[in-house]
């Protein structure tokens, strides 16, 4: 027993200690964005996105990214909020909008660039130390999640039984 309950309960918290992971590397690249460039590490994904490819409506983003429509229209409303972005009408259909950076944006983003590739330098190095196939094991995870979804896989479990009739004295 290593004193950490997390680590001890082995896969059982598998979730928990991926986004205990993710907070400990997220939330120092959280504030180092929100204190030099009053940017938003929530906002990197979408601004880098339209940053490197142009202007793209909201449906091709969420597709771009593998996030949902809604998650993208909240942190492209929380963007233009703070002026980083602007919804405009498509050139090729008037009636559809496209996210397309405005020029503070284009700005703040050149400079979240500079500082995200510094930041790429240390998580390279942080992988490279503890576990250089890391990446090979998430794509492996999501290339096997995209050929069947965690749902079905948990209603495998489940062996056809509903959650009410689970028996809780014995593990599978």
């Amino acid at each position: 027993m290593s004193g950490d309950f997390l680590r001890d309960s082995g896969v059982q918290t598998f979730g928990t200690r991926l986004r205990r992971l993710l907070e400990r590397l997220n939330g120092n690249v959280t504030d180092l964005y929100r204190d030099r460039l009053g940017f938003e590490q929530r906002w990197f994904a979408l601004g880098m996105l339209l940053f490197k490819r142009g202007p793209l409506d909201v449906g091709t983003a969420a597709g771009m990214l593998g996030q949902s429509h809604v998650a993208i229209t909240q942190v492209a409303n929380a963007m233009e909020n703070a002026a980083l972005l602007e919804r405009r009408p498509d050139d090729e259909d008037r009636r559809r909008k496209v996210l397309v950076l405005t020029s503070t944006g284009k700005t703040t983003l050149e400079r979240v660039e500079a500082i995200s590739l510094r930041v790429e330098a240390a998580a390279q190095a942080l992988i490279d130390e503890a576990a250089p196939e890391f990446i090979q094991m998430i794509d492996a995870l999501d290339d096997a999640l995209e050929r069947r979804d965690f749902a079905s896989r948990i209603a495998d479990a489940f062996d056809g039984s509903l959650i009410d009739d689970v028996d809780t004295g014995s593990a599978p």
